[in-house]
């Protein structure tokens, strides 16, 4: 059990693996009685003594001398004498107390290690102290073999697998459990691909059980185990993808052949070879576009304090708040139900007393007014602390003026929908605001709306975003900008006439109804079998359950 609380954990990235998790890992990496090996982030211990079992069921007689550490916390060193005990010494060079990035090899008594393994800190680059980025960033500019940057955002488990590859000798091998992350963001997309330089196989092995909640986190872990370490990067390597849904069947992937990935993408591994290949057929015809092609996507107003701006009408009738004092406002996504949104529909949020009204004045000055007295309830000392707050011409005024062309869900259990804005209503940042760059009628609108409902509308959306929470999809502007849609003219000149029924459909049947009927009008206008949309929502379905089993 770890010492630290959650807080301090959160702090130092600290989450001790489970020694049934490290034990996997450590008979995968430990192949030979000879094999030395650094743990750069020791902590608990949970993966020194797993070296220990490990090495011995390879026939090494004295494995501590075989395994070497470092950590920044002292804590981790008072674990190290009562676990391991008179096998180690913190005075022989062979377990240091410091920062990992601020060690090289030559700091060792052993030099170049035939595995580097654990489980390196998750802490984001905006929770890093200033000494931690100067670290990361120094060891980059330091580094032969690689240089210059992963990218912005990177977090401190990144800096810490790729100084890893300092201490690995030709043929090593490294072993490390991370965050989801790895998965979708961008700079460990970078971190991937300088691996793939530097390994001859990779195995990248998402988990479904959640192994640290004892700890106070709900993060998805992923395994990458790389093998075949070479000091040239000559870029020829064996990446292959897997899912596992606990120890068992971790342990029986990492020693067998997992799915080969041939794209930057590791959804497409979950996907069959004929879906991908209709998906990719469709995706060059002509008349398919992105999002991005056709509109800016921006997320939404944001207010500073929803609570306080954002109200229902009981409120303002309680506190007297004049009309003009008052905007509609669309403050979740579940308030929207069909392809569009107007007054009369906004007309029946207030009505059912839902928060959608903005209190929004142009002036405080009169006193006694309803909306003044409502507003004094935010005291001083908040609106001098608020960060939205001193952004604004006057802090009380939320409203930024940007009316959306379209609603884009941003936070999504099926599949993500667009919703046309009929009227000049503005939304919060937890929806997306779509901006079309050329001037369109309502009606080519509604008819765009209506292709995002499409199966491989959706499907693309799948691949784009990524899991978040308890198992949505979060698609952000970049992944919405991404997303692929059909605009063939024949497609939307089909969608046009059957608006009204898509419309009625997604309001009285849901999405499931409504998005079949726009796959059978698009098969129609395209003449391609409906087999196709078959296979799309079968893939749909397959990467929703992935997304959601994880959070099981």
């Amino acid at each position: 059990m770890s010492p630290h609380t959650v807080e301090q954990r959160r702090e130092l990235g600290a989450f001790y693996t489970p020694r049934d998790l490290s034990q996997v890992l450590t008979d995968w990496a430990v192949r030979s009685p000879t094999d030395h090996v650094l743990e750069p982030s020791f902590g608990g211990c949970g993966f020194l003594e797993s070296l220990t079992e490990s090495l011995s069921l390879v026939g090494c007689d004295d494995p501590a001398r075989h395994i070497y550490g470092a950590d920044i916390d002292a804590h981790a060193f008072h674990c190290l004498s009562e676990k391991m005990g008179g096998l180690t010494r913190v005075g022989d060079n062979r377990f240091i107390h410091r920062d990992f990035l601020k060690i090289y090899p030559s700091d060792f008594s052993y030099k170049q290690f035939n595995v580097v393994i654990g489980n390196p800190p998750y802490v984001s680059l905006h929770n890093m102290s200033q000494s931690q980025r100067e670290s990361c960033f120094d060891m980059l500019r330091k580094s032969s073999l690689y240089g210059g940057s992963i990218g912005r955002n990177a977090s401190l488990w990144a800096f810490f697998i790729l100084h890893a590859l300092s201490f690995l000798k030709d043929g090593g091998r490294t072993a490390w459990v991370l965050p989801s992350s790895l998965l979708h963001a961008d700079y460990a997309r970078a971190v991937l691909d300088i691996y793939r330089g530097f390994f001859k196989k990779i195995k990248v092995i998402k988990l479904k059980e959640r192994f640290f909640r004892d700890a106070g986190t709900d993060e998805v872990s992923v395994i990458l185990l790389a093998e075949g370490f070479k000091k040239e990067n000559d870029g020829l390597c064996d990446i292959s993808f897997g899912v596992a849904d606990d120890v068992n069947s971790l342990k029986k992937l990492a020693f067998e052949l997992c799915n080969k990935v041939v794209f930057d993408n590791y959804k497409y591994s979950i996907l069959s070879k004929d879906c991908l290949s209709l998906f990719f057929d469709l995706q060059k015809q002509p008349g398919t576009t992105t999002l991005g092609e056709l509109a800016k996507v921006v997320i939404g107003m944001v207010t500073g304090d929803n609570n306080t701006f954002i109200i229902d009408n009981v409120a303002k009738c309680d506190f007297s708040i004049s009309e003009h004092d008052i905007r509609p406002v669309v403050s979740k996504f579940s308030q929207l139900t069909g392809i569009f949104h107007n007054k009369a529909r906004h007309e029946k949020l207030i009505i059912k007393n839902e928060r959608c009204l903005l209190v929004c004045p142009s002036d405080l000055s009169k006193n006694g007014s309803g909306v003044r007295s409502y507003l004094s309830r935010v005291d001083r000392k908040k609106r001098k602390t608020n960060r939205t707050f001193p952004k604004r011409k006057w802090w009380f005024h939320p409203d930024d003026g940007l009316y959306p062309d379209a609603f884009l869900s941003y936070m999504i259990h099926k599949g993500p929908r667009l919703v046309i804005n009929s009227s000049n209503i503005n939304c919060t940042n937890s929806i997306h605001r779509v901006f079309f760059k050329n001037k369109l009628n309502l009606n080519k609108k509604k008819a765009i709306a209506c292709s995002m409902l499409s199966s491989f509308t959706q499907l693309s959306s799948e691949i784009e975003g990524r899991a978040y929470g308890s198992g949505v999809l979060k698609l952000e502007p970049k992944s919405a900008k991404n997303t692929c849609l059909i605009m063939d003219d024949n497609v939307l000149t089909s969608l046009i006439k059957r608006a009204a029924d898509v419309d009625h459909l997604l309001v009285n049947d849901g999405f499931d109804v409504a998005s079949k009927l726009v796959d059978e009008i698009i098969a129609e206008a395209l003449d391609i079998p409906s087999a196709v949309f078959d296979e799309f929502r079968v893939a749909v379905d397959a990467l929703r359950n992935e997304r959601y089993n994880n959070f099981v």
